[in-house]
């Protein structure tokens, strides 16, 4: 009976230290996370970013550090601000006693501020590249790609850089993203690519 008794203890310890979640180192984690953070990439930035919260093996501050760090960033390219308000919504969520939840919510007023001014300035005529950056900072960069594509229109050199990094621009053979006149240095031998999705 005793032997028994332990055999069921023994075996209810094993399983539930097989239902016990992984959780991802923190050394691994705070790597990743300055290997993320130090990329002057938006683009890449936000590939990186929705990855690594795709993880089921974050802890919660792990997840509200990187939920931070991707707000942080579109507030400072002025890159998808409905994502940014949404990142900080979700930190308030997950922790609305925590020491970021202030800090959260002035970022939010501040963002949300931003995406006022900027649906005034679309509902007006602006031209190409206000619109360009305006719709960036809404978060619909694929429209502002099609229509710089439309135009025929050179981006400007920022720009340019955004959409290669976004995937929208390559180098090679296809439809060259200069249409008119000298063609600047910084956009030379780029092209649209000819499915986005796959560059």
């Amino acid at each position: 009976m005793r032997s028994l008794c332990i055999t069921l203890v023994l075996a209810t310890l094993v399983s539930a230290c097989e239902t016990v979640p992984a959780m991802m180192d923190q050394v691994v984690f705070d790597a990743e996370r300055i290997r993320v953070e130090t990329n002057p990439s938006i683009a890449s930035v936000e590939t990186a970013l929705s990855v690594f919260l795709a993880r089921t093996d974050l802890t919660e501050d792990q997840r509200i550090d990187l939920l931070h760090l991707r707000a942080d960033k579109r507030l400072s390219a002025r890159y998808n601000l409905p994502g940014a308000v949404a990142d900080l919504d979700q930190t308030v969520t997950l922790r609305p006693d925590g020491a970021r939840a202030n800090d959260a919510e002035r970022r939010k007023v501040f963002a949300l501020t931003e995406i006022e001014n900027a649906q005034r300035r679309l509902a007006r005529l602006q031209n190409l590249p206000d619109w360009f950056d305006d719709k960036v900072l809404m978060g619909d960069i694929e429209d502002a790609a099609d229509r710089y594509r439309a135009a025929g229109i050179t981006p400007n050199d920022a720009q340019l850089y955004l959409l290669r990094e976004s995937g929208f621009v390559c180098s090679g053979e296809g439809d060259s993203v200069h249409q008119h006149g000298p063609e600047p240095e910084y956009a030379a031998g780029s092209v649209w690519c000819s499915d986005p999705s796959l560059s």
